[in-house]
C-alpha cells in the first residue's frame, strides 16, 4: 500500500525544489538553472544543478538526479514515504492513513518506538523526584538547576536493574518496540535489564520535540562517566542536535552557540542563554551541519581549548563551512570562561 499518485503529485508541487534544496546547498542563479557544490560527494566547482522549470535536481559530477523525493530521502536518509510525510507537514497537507504493508510495519515500528521513549522520558522525570533518587537530587541541587530547567529539559533519573523493562510491560509495550528503543538488553540468559541504571538522565528530542535518545550521566565515580543511545530506527547521533528543540521554542535563531555537552547547554539556558545546542559526539557531522543552515543565520562554537580537542574543532568548522553552507570568515578569541575557545562563523 501507499499514498495515491494524486497525494503524492500534490505534495510535491507544494514544495518547490529549489526552497527545499536551499536548505542544504548554497545556490547561486546561472541562466533558468542554480548551481552549487554537490552535496553528496567532495568537489571544488559547483557542478550541482537545480531546475525550478522542471523541479528536478542533476549533479553533472557523480550522476545523483531526481526530484525532491529523491534528494530529501537521499540527504536525510528517509524513506520514500518518510520523505511524503516529511513535505506533506511542510504544506500543511493532511495525509490519509495508510494501510499495513512491509513500508507501513517500518513506520508502525518506528511510531512505537517514540511512544516508548516519550513515556520513558516521562517516567525517569518522575522518577528524579521521588526519595530513591537522592544521589540525582544531590547532583541537581549541587548544580542549581531549577524545577524550570528540569522540567523544559525533561532531566530525570534511573532506578534499579529492570525497573523501566517492567513499568514498559506493564503500559502495554512489547518487546519488539522495547529493545529497538535501546533502553533496554537482553542477556545471554534471556534476561531483560535496563541500559541505564542510576543515572541521570537527558532525553534527547528531536527538532520537532519527539524524544528519539536518551544519555545518562553516572552520579558516583564508576565508568563510563556517561551512556547513550544506540542508533536505531528512530535515532542517528550525528543527524541531530541535543537542545535545538528547546531552543526554538523561543523564537527565530539568528545565531546558534554550539557547546560540547548536556550540562553545557543547560547550565547556559538557565542563566537566559536560551540559543544554545550540543553535538551529540566528539564533532559536528555535515548532517548537523545542514541542520544548523536551517535554523539559523550565524553559528558560534564554544568548544574546550585544551590540546585534545583542537583538531575536532577544526573538523566542526571544516563540515559547517564546506560546499557553502556559510560563508568562510572566521575570528578565534577566548570567552569569559577561559577554558574555552570560540570559533565565529558567518
Amino acid at each position: 500500500m501507499r499514498y495515491s499518485d494524486e497525494i503524492i503529485d500534490e505534495v510535491r508541487q507544494s514544495n518547490d525544489i529549489v526552497d527545499i534544496i536551499s536548505q542544504y546547498v548554497h545556490l547561486k542563479r546561472s541562466g533558468r538553472n542554480y548551481f552549487g557544490l554537490c552535496p553528496f560527494h567532495n568537489e571544488k566547482s559547483p557542478s550541482f544543478s537545480v531546475s525550478p522549470d522542471k523541479q528536478i535536481f542533476h549533479c553533472f559530477g557523480c550522476g545523483v538526479g531526481g526530484n525532491v523525493y529523491t534528494f530529501l530521502s537521499k540527504i536525510e536518509n528517509m524513506s520514500f514515504i518518510e520523505a511524503v510525510q516529511n513535505l506533506a507537514a511542510r504544506a500543511n497537507i493532511v495525509l490519509p492513513t495508510l494501510e499495513n504493508n512491509a513500508d507501513s510495519a517500518k513506520e508502525e515500528l518506528k511510531a512505537k518506538v517514540y511512544k516508548v521513549n516519550e513515556f520513558t522520558a516521562k517516567f525517569y522525570h518522575e522518577n528524579l523526584y521521588k526519595p530513591e533518587a537522592k544521589t540525582g537530587q544531590e547532583y541537581v541541587k549541587k548544580r542549581k538547576l531549577t524545577n524550570e530547567t528540569l522540567k523544559a529539559y525533561q532531566i530525570g533519573f534511573s532506578g534499579k536493574f529492570d525497573e523501566l523493562y517492567k513499568e514498559l510491560k506493564k503500559q502495554g509495550f512489547g518487546e519488539q518496540e522495547i529493545l529497538e528503543s535501546g533502553l533496554v538488553n537482553k542477556n545471554e540468559n534471556g534476561k531483560f535489564i535496563d541500559r541505564y541504571r542510576n543515572r541521570l538522565m537527558f532525553p534527547i528530542c528531536d527538532e520537532r520535540g519527539r524524544v528519539i535518545a536518551f544519555g545518562g550521566r553516572v552520579l558516583d565515580d564508576s565508568k563510563p562517566k556517561y551512556i547513550n543511545s544506540p542508533e536505531n530506527i528512530v535515532y542517528s547521533k550525528g543527524r541531530h542536535l541535543f537542545g535545538l528543540n528547546v531552543a526554538k521554542k523561543h523564537g527565530g535563531l539568528k545565531k546558534i552557540l554550539i557547546v560540547e555537552g548536556y550540562m553545557d547547554v543547560i547550565s547556559l539556558h538557565q542563566r537566559g542563554i536560551t540559543n544554545v545546542v550540543a553535538a551529540l559526539g566528539t564533532a559536528l557531522t555535515q548532517n548537523q551541519g545542514w541542520l544548523l543552515r536551517r535554523s539559523a543565520e550565524q553559528v558560534i562554537l564554544g568548544f574546550d581549548s585544551d590540546g585534545a580537542r583542537t583538531n575536532s574543532n577544526f573538523k566542526v568548522y571544516w563540515n559547517i563551512t564546506k560546499h557553502g553552507m556559510w560563508h568562510e570568515s572566521v575570528t578565534n578569541g577566548r570567552c569569559k570562561r577561559s577554558r574555552w575557545i570560540c570559533y565565529k562563523i558567518w
